[in-house]
């Protein structure tokens, strides 16, 4: 689902901002890791994810992931922790032009198709989280920072959560899918302040167009990149930590169940 771009020449000055950002900002839509994992990550792996990530040639992303089974570290961990640190890594090393935007984007890309190797299988989940919390996932259709969002749609689903994602999908189109669907939350990704005009065009249209509008939340690198993005979009809630959010949709679920009664 990672987007392909043009070579080098072709990235302007204008693109740094984001892939700064993702250098330094840490992608906390991950983060359930605490102090303890923070003190504990194992840069030699990072350096391994980055080295595979970025070699020529073909991806055997088995023989990394068995790889990594051998050096002991679980799904969860490649998936919270690894991952992202890995392409903070990268995003580090195209500012300071150690390697270029092209490698990122196809190191990122490769990062990203790990998630699906690393999901748990449908055919694994319980009753009890095939009844979980319905989330509609929005991607804005120029954003190429798809990493972050699927890193957070492994923790959700992990979580118990059923995620859609929509990539660039027209207003009627998300409108129809939250009228004939029910869905506990509406998650907006965004990397680019520019996005935000459209965001909450997109927040107001909902709230307008669909009858009792489940929870509207905002995450993403935007978030360190801009100020009031709350205010700015009147989302129900900005935050890059995917349990403040699924707490949220329970919180709303419970509301609902009350006034039913």
């Amino acid at each position: 689902m990672a987007n392909d771009h043009t070579d080098d020449r072709s990235t302007t000055e204008e693109s740094r901002p984001d892939i700064s950002a993702l250098a330094s900002t840490v992608l906390s839509v991950l983060s359930d890791k605490g102090e303890e994992g923070v003190q504990t990550i194992r840069n030699s792996v990072v350096q391994k994810l980055v080295d595979v990530a970025l070699q020529p040639g073909a991806f055997n992303s088995e023989a990394l992931l068995e790889d990594l089974k051998d050096r002991r570290i679980s799904a969860d961990q490649i998936v919270d922790i690894y991952i992202p640190q890995a392409a903070r890594e990268m995003g580090r090393m195209w500012t300071e032009d150690v390697i270029g935007f092209a490698k990122v984007t196809i190191a990122t890309a490769r990062l990203q198709g790990l998630l699906t190797l690393l999901a748990p299988p449908w055919a694994s989940k319980t009753t009890e989280t095939a009844n979980g919390t319905n989330v509609l996932l929005l991607l804005q259709g120029n954003d190429s920072h798809t990493l972050g969002p699927h890193v957070a749609t492994a923790q959700m689903r992990r979580a118990g959560a059923s995620v859609r994602i929509l990539f660039g999908a027209r207003e009627e189109t998300i409108i129809r899918a939250l009228s004939e669907e029910n869905y506990d939350m509406v998650l907006f990704s965004g990397s680019r302040p520019d996005a935000l005009a459209s965001i909450a065009k997109l927040v107001k249209r909902i709230r307008t167009g669909v009858l009792a509008p489940p929870p509207l939340v905002l995450g993403g690198i935007v978030l360190s990149l801009a100020d009031g993005v709350k205010e700015k979009t009147d989302v129900d809630l900005v935050t890059n930590d995917v349990k403040v959010a699924l707490k949220l949709c329970e919180k709303n679920k419970s509301r609902n169940r009350s006034l039913t009664r």
